[in-house]
Order: structure tokens, then sequence, then C-alpha cells
């Protein structure tokens, strides 16, 4: 007798190799009274050592078993599903678009293979529809990422770069604790633009912002002259003004810092 088989179990009277009921080997020779030790895998024999597994599989175990073989059988419809919702998530955004265009293209193509797999396999169908409507979903999400990104990248050189000018410090007076610089700035390219001064308060003679204050002049003509004053709370530091940096308009209102 075999621990974890019952002895009567398969059919009697006929002997012979037999799928092995406990889930142990691949085979187990049935003597035609009952189930031996006489065990073979892959077309090797090899003798069962009675009591190490002395429970065979119960049917929970097995159904979850043959379900997990069922799903490797088609891992192309999982992964499409999940590249899928991946390519939805991040298609829209700047710069990672590229990642979920990838995903978007992988989950169409492992859908449509899978879609063909599950016809083989009868399992994965559904996942597989998943993958190829949302990665067709990501793809048109991804378009609008692209649009995105070129925005972005088109206000942060706008920023950058801004239109050729002259901008000057005209006068830098001291109010109590406060300091007041007062300057120009005249547009000289051939196109209405926006800037931003960023003045520095700086100590006699360095360029060192100890203190800075921005200021944004909108919509300045071609050879318009505007002027702009900024201030800052400096209590006792003497400091002199000076323009630090002269940029474009604001990226979606948000200073880079730069």
């Amino acid at each position: 007798m075999v621990n974890g088989i019952d002895p009567t179990d398969g059919t009697q009277g006929n002997a012979g190799w037999h799928p092995d009921p406990a889930n142990r080997f691949e085979l187990r020779y049935h003597n035609g009274r009952a189930w031996t030790a006489d065990v073979s895998t892959n077309g090797e024999r090899f003798v069962d050592p009675a009591g190490s597994r002395p429970k065979a599989p119960n049917v929970g175990q097995q159904i979850q078993a043959s379900t997990n073989a069922a799903v490797d059988r088609n891992a192309l419809a999982t992964a499409s599903m999940v590249l899928g919702i991946i390519s939805l998530c991040i298609g829209w955004m700047p710069v990672v678009v590229v990642l979920g265009l990838l995903a978007a293209l992988l989950s169409i193509v492992f859908g449509i293979k899978g879609r063909r797999r599950a016809k083989k396999v009868g399992l994965g169908g559904g996942f597989a529809m998943t993958g190829i409507v949302t990665g067709t979903i990501g793809l048109l999400a991804c378009v609008g990422g692209a649009m995105f990104t070129v925005s972005i990248l088109r206000a942060v050189d706008e920023f950058e770069n801004p239109a050729t000018n002259q901008t000057v410090i005209t006068s830098c007076d001291r109010s109590a604790d406060k300091i007041i610089a007062r300057g120009t700035l005249t547009n000289t390219s051939a196109s209405t633009s926006t800037f931003m001064v960023r003045v520095f308060f700086v100590r006699p003679g360095t360029d060192n912002a100890q203190r800075q204050a921005n200021v944004v002049i909108n919509d300045v003509a071609p050879g318009q002259n505007e002027t702009f004053e900024a201030s800052s709370d400096v209590g006792t530091l003497d400091l002199e003004c000076i323009v630090g940096a002269v940029r474009g308009p604001l990226p979606y209102g948000l200073d880079p810092g730069t």
C-alpha cells in the first residue's frame, strides 16, 4: 500500500501503467489489485518513497494547479492586458509618452497573438481583447501626450531664449529696510513679446544674489520701451541692484527657476 492512495482506486484486474493518482509522478503501476510504489516520469522509473508525501493533493489544489497551467498557456493575453492598462496610465504624460507608446504597440501585438492562442487553448480571449482595446485607446492617449510634450518643450524654449532686448537698472534706492530697483526694458526684436526680469540684490562688487525679485512685463511691442520696478526687504544689508537675467514668458505660469 502506498500512503495517500486508495489501494482499491483504479481498475481492478487491469494491471499496467496509469496516470499517478497522487500526482507525484507522471505514471504509477497498478498490479491489478492495488497501486504500487513503482512510478515513472519522462520515461525514467523510480520507487516512490512511501510516506514522503502522505496525502495526495486535494480537489482545490488540483483546480488551482489546472487554472495556473491554463493561464501560463496564454501568457501573451495577460501581458497584452497589463501593457494596455499601462499605456492608458502614462500615454498622456509628457516625456514618458515614449514608454506609453511602446506599451500600447506591444499590447496590440500581444493581444492579436493572444487571441489566436485563445482559439487553441480556449483561454485568455477576454484578456487579449481587453489588451487590444486598451492598447488602441492608449495610442490615442499617446498622440495627446506627444502634443503635450511638444507644447511644453516649446514653452520652455521660449522662456530660456527670450526675444532680443536691452534691459538696464536706472536707479537703486533704499527706503528703511527695503531696497527698490527701477529700470527699463526695450524690445529690440521684430515681434511682440513677454519678458520676465530677474533683479538681483547683491553685495557691492559681486553678482552673488542676496535677495531676488522677479518682474513680468507683458506684450512689449517691437521697439517699445517699458519701465519696471522691483523691491525686496534687505534689513541692514548693504546691497546693490543688478539685472540678474531676462527670460521669456513663464511656461504654463510656472517658474523653472533658471
